[in-house]
């Protein structure tokens, strides 16, 4: 070949090339087995409970409306018009409280369906506040409308994780009160006829219910002033997107938030009376918590593979410096089996990470690789000083990818700046190469390697 440098080249980049392969199947191994990890946790919350949202509670009116029905009759072989006042339901009223004030505890346990973990959360949550007796409905096209029959509902998104709930108002919780409109309420109680009651009067009401659910808790701002207090165990809490917290402290020992709104934030009475007059409260934005997991085994070792190709380029780029400093002669099959090598540490990474905590499987998978590559390239090198800096390479390369996962904010700024340091560091020591020489030197037979 006439440029056997330029030949040589491109075959350790076919090589490189060739290395991805394998690494994009482990990437798409991870993904598979992230996605098997979703489908136990949507499993379990199936057979339990999932992600709770609490709404309420509203005071619920059903409503009655008079209207005059016109018909023809024959009376003496004449047509004559018939009035006839008749009644029909009307849409059910759904008043949020003045004031709200809610405060949970939420201590977390860990579980696991085989290797798997889930985060199963058992909260105690107080609901109190004040609601008040609205106006008598408007005039609806001429036909008078009344309010008839009262309750006092809550909206539990998962209400099979209710373990116990009290009620200042009554006893009869959770029984259906036969109106079909509040059957999307976990929990109903009757609060007597609206007839009784004087508008602009308030009606105190103070719930404490046990609640068990997966991932995320929410709790509604329903009130036209409303005060949310959350507090657990768990160190690293992911408030929701909707509101974030006025006031948070977060350590070690788990977290504290508070949220402060009124109805200028949350949209008011008419967003959440529309909501449930449409049965669409599971979809209401809620001030919250969601469970969050910086150590999950799949995200980072997805992560991980990501930076593959700066292994395989600073690994590569490494024994082509050996080659040209040093007189080196690698055969394409040693750049081959040092590739896989380095492929094989993700799919190590992923089978170890899901059996011990993530850091002892990563200094285990590495520390492996790292052996086996410095065994195996001591010979081709020639010399333990060239295999030791190999060594300190590889070493230097596991370490940073180690940071760059435990640095999310940083990676890039960390990854350019390795391959900026890679890139410095070859143009420095070859600055004075001979290239066209280096080229001819390849194209004669290899020298001996020198002993140890």
């Amino acid at each position: 070949m006439k440029r056997p440098l330029l030949g040589r080249a491109l075959a350790i980049g076919a090589v490189a090339l060739l290395i991805l392969v394998p690494i994009a199947l482990i990437h798409g191994k991870i993904s598979e087995r992230q996605a098997r990890a979703q489908q136990v946790l949507r499993q379990f919350a199936s057979e339990t409970s999932g992600q709770q949202l609490v709404a309420g509670p509203f005071l619920a009116l059903t409503c009655e409306e008079t209207y005059v029905e016109e018909r023809q009759v024959m009376r003496g072989g004449k047509a004559e018009t018939v009035a006839e006042t008749k009644t029909r339901r009307c849409p059910t009223g759904y008043f949020a409280p003045k004031t709200l004030k809610a405060n949970a505890s939420m201590p977390v346990e860990a579980r696991h369906r085989g290797i798997y973990p889930i985060r199963l959360f058992r909260a105690e949550i107080d609901l109190s506040g004040e609601l008040e007796w609205p106006e008598a409905p408007p005039v609806h096209r001429l036909n008078a409308r009344v309010w008839k029959n009262a309750y006092v509902v809550l909206f539990v998104s998962d209400p099979r994780g209710i373990k116990r709930i009290t009620s200042s108002i009554s006893q009869s919780l959770l029984a259906a009160p036969g109106e079909r409109d509040l059957a999307a309420f976990g929990v109903r109680e009757d609060a007597g006829d609206y007839e009784r009651r004087e508008p602009g009067a308030t009606l105190p009401f103070a719930y404490r219910m046990s609640l068990v659910g997966t991932s995320s808790l929410k709790i509604a701002p329903v009130g036209d002033t409303s005060e949310v207090r959350l507090a657990s165990d768990w160190p690293h809490p992911s408030f929701s997107e909707a509101w974030s917290p006025d006031e948070r402290r977060i350590g070690a020992d788990g977290f504290q938030a508070g949220w402060r709104m009124t109805s200028v934030a949350t949209g008011g009475q008419a967003t959440w009376h529309k909501l449930a007059a449409e049965g669409k409260m599971a979809s209401a934005a809620g001030a919250g918590v969601s469970l969050f997991d910086p150590v999950n085994v799949y995200a980072l070792s997805y992560r991980a593979t990501e930076y593959a190709f700066l292994f395989v380029l600073f690994t590569f780029g490494a024994l082509a410096l050996a080659e040209a400093l040093a007189n080196v002669r690698l055969h394409i099959v040693q750049y081959i089996l040092t590739g896989s090598a380095i492929a094989i540490f993700f799919l190590l990474l992923l089978a170890l990470a899901e059996h011990v905590p993530f850091s002892w499987a990563y200094g285990s998978a590495a520390g492996a690789c790292v052996l086996l590559l410095t065994f195996y390239l001591r010979h081709p090198l020639g010399t333990l000083r060239r295999t030791a800096a190999f060594f300190g390479l590889f070493v230097a390369l596991y370490g940073s990818l180690y940071a760059l996962l435990q640095s999310e904010d940083n990676a890039l700024l960390m990854g350019s700046l390795m391959v900026f340091g890679l890139l410095a560091f070859a143009m420095i020591a070859t600055r004075k190469i001979d290239w066209g020489r280096a080229s001819e030197k390849l194209a004669s037979p290899p020298a001996p390697a020198s002993a140890a």
